[in-house]
Order: structure tokens, then C-alpha cells, then sequence
């Protein structure tokens, strides 16, 4: 018998999501026994080992190690294909990536990245002119699924999630809709504020309660942000008024910035960028042009911080195309020949590549 079955045992119940207590209880012994086999203190005997096998969807071959690294490889493959649709197609009904993520369901099926890659995709096909009924129901069904199987909090409250706006948005099921988002934990029960609030942090870690205030703080500076764009009444008369509490959520950001340090500044950068974007679609609908051009302006200085921030080459590629796209809409459309506008244009695009 190979003497890593006991890696191997623990590697394949991490990736397929369940505790000790739960693969114990499908095969009959006690969490003590699989905890052994994981520490390799003992081993599962061979009557076992096809239930073993089973219980992970693999052969007892591979159990013993036999292709499991050929195999091991061909999941990394499909987890790298996932993260390229991600990254550079962002999914959205892609056929192509319909296609590969089932047959990546078919050959690991109990695999929970690789069904919830799918789930998610195939709730795109809510956005088509007439929506396929069998696609988004084999969506929730498998959302449901996840849900019941997960035993990582954070897994299932994302599957929860995926599944409360699929109610909403493709049955207009409010009834469904509450039943799923009623399954997530109130604000004053999450993660992050317990690690922030916790004897006020000083008994955390720097590190976890910087993280904490930075999620809250991004938080509240996107509610308020959509709030102020997509909330308030949008008259004429009340452009003014929402252009004064974007500079305002401006400030904050920076304040944030000055206070969590550079764990913050990626993100902070980022929203201030998309908070000048904003503030420069009021002034050009207002015919102001140098107001327009100077919040473009500001928009593109905080653009190239980002860009300058150490990361992976994708997230500052992602970040200049996110906000080179933007200026391709019609509402630019008077000052496109305007040698301001032109530069930006010009900068945003060679930061893209």
C-alpha cells in the first residue's frame, strides 16, 4: 500500500469540501480513525478503500496514488482555464466556456470550484432575450446542491448568494429571493466585524484587523457611492448635490488610505479613480468640458497608482481596460477630439497592453 494514502486522503477531502466528521460518517468509523489515516499514524483497511474511492468519485488506483498526479495536473489545468475565462472574458454566457466547464463537470464531478464555475455560468443565460428555463433550473439545482455539501461558511454563503439573485433577477421570485439572502448572516455576525469590534481589535492581530477595517470600509464607500448614483432622484437640480458627496466619499477614501497604510492603497486608488469617473459623466452631461476633463484627469493619476503598485501584470492590464472602456461611450462624444481627452485616451490604452 502506498504510505501517502493518508496526504492523499486529506488532500482530496479538503478540495471536495467536507470535515472528518462527514467522510466518517459516510463510510462508518469514527473522525478519530480518518483523523490516524490523515496523520499516517495508521491506515484504512482494504474494505475501505472502494469506499473510499467512491465517496471521492475516483478510481482505488488512484486512491493509492496510481495517475493521481497525472490527474492532479489535469484539474490545475481546468482551474487555470476557469481563471483565464475570469480574467479576460469575465464568462457571461461565453459558449466556449459553457462547453469546457461541462466537460470539466463530467470528469470531476464532485470537484466544488469546477461546479460552482458552471452553476454560475449557466445563471448568465438569464440575461438572454428568452432564456433557456431547463438552464437556470439545472443552475439552482446545482447551487442548492453546493449549498447542501459545503461545509466551508464562506463557500456556502457565496453559493447562497449566486442563488438569491438568480431568484430575483430571473423569476422575479421575491418569495425565493428572501427564503436563500435570509440564509445569510447579519452584518453584526460577520467575520469582519467581530475581528474589527473584538476588545476593539487589540487583542487581533495588525494584519487580520486591517483586513477587517479595509472589507468594511470598501463596504461602505460602495453602498454610499451607488447610493448617491443610483438612489437619489437624478434632476438636473441634483447634480450639484451628488457631485458634492462624491468629493466627499474622495476624501474618505483618502482618510482610509492615510489610516489602514498600504494594505489599503490597490483598493483605495482604485475607488477614487471610478469616484472622478463618476463625478465627470454629471459635468459633461452639464456641457461643463474643463470640469469634465479635469476629473478624467484625476481619474487616470490614480489609474496609473494602481498600475504602479506592485501585483500581477492581469490586474493592472484589467484596471486601465475597465476605465479606457468607459470613455467609449456616446456621452464623450463632444469632446472626443479635445487634445485632454486624446492624451487620457492615449494613456489609459498603453497601460491596457
Amino acid at each position: 500500500m502506498n504510505l501517502t494514502i493518508g496526504e492523499t486522503i486529506k488532500k482530496l477531502r479538503t478540495q471536495k469540501n467536507v470535515t472528518q466528521e462527514k467522510l466518517a460518517d459516510s463510510l462508518g468509523v469514527t473522525p478519530q480513525a480518518i483523523s490516524r489515516w490523515e496523520s499516517g499514524a495508521g491506515y484504512p483497511a482494504i474494505d475501505y478503500l472502494p469506499d473510499l474511492a467512491a465517496f471521492f468519485e475516483i478510481s482505488v488506483d488512484e486512491l493509492l496514488g496510481v495517475k493521481l498526479s497525472k490527474r492532479e495536473a489535469r484539474r490545475e489545468e481546468i482551474y487555470a482555464q476557469i481563471k483565464r475565462f475570469e480574467e479576460e472574458n469575465g464568462f457571461n454566457n461565453d459558449p466556449g466556456a459553457v462547453d469546457l466547464l461541462r466537460e470539466a463537470h463530467a470528469e470531476f464531478p464532485g470537484d466544488t470550484k469546477i461546479s460552482f464555475a458552471l452553476a454560475r455560468e449557466l445563471c448568465y443565460e438569464r440575461y438572454e432575450e428568452n432564456p433557456d428555463q431547463a438552464v437556470l433550473r439545472e443552475a439552482e439545482k446545482m447551487l442548492r446542491d453546493l449549498m447542501r455539501r459545503a461545509d466551508d461558511y464562506d463557500f456556502k454563503f457565496k453559493c447562497a448568494q449566486t442563488l438569491a439573485v438568480l431568484y430575483r433577477e430571473a423569476w422575479q421570485d421575491e418569495q425565493g429571493y428572501e427564503e436563500v439572502a435570509n440564509m445569510l448572516p447579519g452584518i453584526f455576525f460577520c467575520r469582519e466585524i467581530f475581528i474589527a469590534d473584538f476588545y476593539s481589535g487589540t487583542h487581533q492581530k495588525k494584519k487580520d484587523v486591517d483586513a477587517a477595517i479595509l472589507t468594511l470600509t470598501l463596504q461602505t464607500i460602495w453602498k454610499l457611492r451607488d447610493y448617491v448614483a443610483y438612489e437619489l432622484p437624478n434632476e438636473v437640480e441634483m447634480w450639484d448635490t451628488k457631485l458634492r458627496f462624491f468629493e466627499g466619499l474622495i476624501a474618505f477614501c483618502k482618510l482610509a488610505a492615510d489610516v489602514i497604510g498600504s494594505a489599503a492603497a490597490a483598493d483605495m486608488e482604485n475607488n477614487i479613480a471610478t469616484l472622478y469617473r463618476y463625478m465627470a459623466t454629471y459635468h459633461v452631461a452639464a456641457d461643463r468640458t474643463d470640469e469634465t476633463l479635469t476629473c478624467l484627469e484625476a481619474m487616470l493619476d490614480h489609474v496609473e497608482r494602481v498600475c504602479a503598485l506592485p501585483q500581477k501584470e492581469s490586474a493592472e492590464h484589467n484596471c486601465a481596460w475597465y476605465f479606457s472602456f468607459y470613455l467609449k461611450q456616446d456621452r464623450y462624444d463632444p469632446i472626443q477630439e479635445d487634445p485632454r481627452f486624446v492624451a487620457i485616451k492615449d494613456k489609459l490604452t498603453a497601460l491596457a497592453k
